[in-house]
């Protein structure tokens, strides 16, 4: 299958894209700098400028492209909410989303399937509420963004394109995402929960959320959305008790909600301290089996042996 990718040297892309050369896909990444992303992947995927300028050109370089999957956008994660954060994490996923719509709607034969990134920040902070596909928007500012990010490709459907949506959780990896930044307190002796310990956390293991993408990618009956997280929940304090008993530490300190929110503001108050208890309903339904379930041995798992790679 011919695949382009865009956000493909990123924290998930990467791992997508190694998947699918491995197996044989053609894949060609769409980059704001080419060169770089072609050294990354060794020169083993085809790379083209990503940008609003070259549009008519990204026409002609992606005709015959079968699958597009749509990761782009700025890391929410990365420093604090100022404005002009605010306006980058929004509006880098909805001009991400009107170029390859506007692409698609160029090209003269159409792509089968495209898969839209998304995340579960759609539902906002519900507390004991289980959520699933279903589930109405929730409120704040992650959860207009991710409506509008996942409104920026709807039109693809009208030409019948394949639209799959995947509302992705807290994905646990060693080397990059959240639990990194939790588990570095216990490697210190300072085993810390951040806010009440109760909230729950919609967490997935990397090499789940990996094999999940790739799942709906390659099936024809797979449309909508779809939450991509273990079926197992686990509350913050659960979480930080598995990575404390990794490392064989205690948890020490726990940090208030309130003292997060004074430093942090809207950023603490809508990632680390919202309640989110999620359920991947439709993934189950579609068939998909989790290889990494259950929270202790999935943490016990990635701190011992990677990512599960």
């Amino acid at each position: 299958m011919k695949v382009a990718i865009t956000g493909a040297t990123g924290f998930i892309g990467k791992g997508l894209t190694d998947i699918l050369v491995r197996e044989g896909h053609e894949v060609t990444v769409l980059s704001r700098d080419a060169e770089k992303a072609r050294a990354v992947f060794d020169g083993k995927v085809k790379a083209f400028k990503w940008r609003t300028d070259n549009e008519q050109e990204l026409v002609k370089e992606l005709e015959g492209i079968e699958a597009f999957v749509n990761l782009a956008g700025e890391n929410i994660g990365s420093s604090l909410w100022t404005e002009s954060k605010r306006n980058r994490i929004l509006e880098s996923r909805l001009s991400a989303g009107k170029l390859l719509t506007n692409v698609i709607a160029s090209m003269r034969t159409k792509p089968v399937v495209l898969l839209q990134a998304s995340a579960v920040g759609y539902y906002g902070s519900r507390g004991e509420e289980i959520l699933d596909e279903t589930s109405a928007a929730g409120k704040g500012f992650l959860a207009e963004v991710v409506r509008k990010w996942e409104d920026s490709t709807k039109e693809v459907e009208s030409p019948g394109v394949r639209r799959v949506i995947i509302r992705s959780g807290v994905v646990f990896a060693s080397n990059s995402g959240a639990l990194p930044k939790l588990a570095m307190p216990y490697r210190l002796f300072l085993g810390t929960v951040m806010g009440s310990g109760k909230q729950w956390v919609p967490w997935i293991h990397y090499s789940d959320e990996l094999e999940a993408i790739r799942f709906l990618l390659i099936n024809k009956s797979a449309s909508g959305l779809y939450n991509l997280v273990s079926p197992n929940p686990a509350r913050m304090s659960d979480v930080c008790s598995a990575i404390g008993k990794v490392f064989g530490r205690p948890t020490v300190i726990h940090i208030p909600g309130s003292l997060l929110k004074s430093v942090l503001g809207k950023m603490a108050e809508e990632t680390i301290l919202t309640s989110q208890r999620v359920s991947p309903s439709r993934l189950v339904e579609a068939g998909f089996e989790f290889r990494y379930a259950s929270i202790k041995t999935s943490i016990r798992q990635i701190f011992s042996h990677g990512d599960g790679e």
